[in-house]
């Protein structure tokens, strides 16, 4: 399967898709089913290390709005989401001097939790404004991901100074929704549609509001943090996980070194080197995506070996096999006894 390239590089911070998940879960959906068909693990999740892909995210928000059959989903999950899970930004944000820093820190470190969208503050006058847009089309996961972020922001603007805000003024890049009434216990203001991009407008005055939570030593120690995962993200900085993201995107038809350099505008050569500089290979990088992708094919689905093997890019069933007990000391249809007998509360099969 071939996805815009855009598609395929790290840009959503994992942190993001454990508390959907969550949050599906106490609506009673079973986590195997929310990731059925998304190409995600429990166990990659749970790796902060491993930015998601926006194809990936995309099919987990999919699955959620299946799964949960509201399309308030997005103003569910902004809703809940704890300033902890922000991270660094978050921390830096909170401990900001007045609202005005605090949104200076969002807006220059927004990328290093949700890479496809973009921030920017715009002050200098009696009304300053927040605007998110969107660096490339987001489609059919739109809404839900602008209505999460519009909740998420104004919900850190009232920790900071807390207290409600007030009437605001929001502007949304899409039409009216059958579901926009419900609008009004989240945004408490004015709401215009069919806007140029999602803003939120608020008093100039706000800017200088002192935060509650204002601390000049963890802000210093947070913005740290901040700029040291910036510069990571470099040139070169997070390569591993582009190649990582680019081969979860795709399902058997795996490239090879060659195929993924070309696909990055870089020499064969010169990716091994980067590579080697992030401490691994593009064959380890491989391994580990079908590594993750053979556990989830065995734990959740019914599928034969065979088509197990062909989806992960193995022309030679017995190839697999090898490989897997490599990986985990047991054949695949061991592998898949064992877990099923954890699933059904009984001791693995040895």
């Amino acid at each position: 399967m071939t996805v815009p390239a855009h598609w395929v590089q790290p840009a959503v911070h994992p942190a993001y898709a454990r508390l959907l998940c969550m949050h599906l879960r106490k609506r009673g959906v079973e986590l195997s089913r929310l990731l059925s068909g998304t190409g995600l693990t429990w166990p990659q999740l749970l790796d902060a290390s491993r930015s998601l892909s926006f194809a990936q995210m995309r099919r987990l928000i999919l699955s959620a709005l299946e799964l949960s059959g509201s399309p308030l989903l997005g103003m569910e999950i902004g809703a809940s989401v704890p300033v902890s899970a922000h991270g660094p930004v978050g921390y830096a944000a909170m401990a900001s001097k007045d609202v005005g820093q605090a949104l200076d820190v969002i807006v220059r470190y927004s990328v290093l939790r949700a890479s496809m969208l973009d921030m920017r503050l715009l002050t200098g006058g009696p009304v300053a404004c927040l605007q998110i847009r969107e660096r490339f089309d987001l489609g059919d996961v739109r809404i839900p991901i602008l209505e999460g972020t519009s909740v998420l922001l104004v919900q850190v603007l009232e920790a900071l100074v807390g207290d409600a805000l007030g009437e605001l003024e929001y502007r949304v890049p899409y039409p009216a929704a059958p579901w926009h009434a419900a609008y009004a216990s989240r945004f408490s203001g004015t709401i215009v549609f069919d806007a140029a991009c999602m803003e939120i407008r608020f008093p100039g005055a706000l800017l200088a509001a002192p935060c509650l939570t204002a601390d000049p030593l963890a802000y210093a120690a947070a913005l740290r943090d901040c700029e040291q995962a910036l510069a990571q993200r470099g040139p070169g900085g997070d390569l591993a996980q582009q190649v990582r993201a680019r081969l979860a995107a795709r399902e058997g038809d795996y490239p090879g070194c060659d195929g993924m350099a070309d696909e990055l505008h870089m020499s064969a050569r010169t990716l091994i080197r980067k590579l080697k500089q992030c401490g691994t290979s593009y064959q380890a990088l491989l391994d580990e995506v079908r590594k993750e992708r053979a556990q989830w094919f065995l734990r959740h689905t019914g599928l034969p070996v065979e088509t197990i093997a062909e989806r992960l890019g193995y022309l030679d069933t017995s190839n697999f096999g090898r490989t897997f007990r490599r990986w985990f000391g047991v054949s695949p249809k061991e592998f898949r006894a064992g877990a099923q007998a954890q699933a059904r509360g009984g001791p693995p099969h040895d």
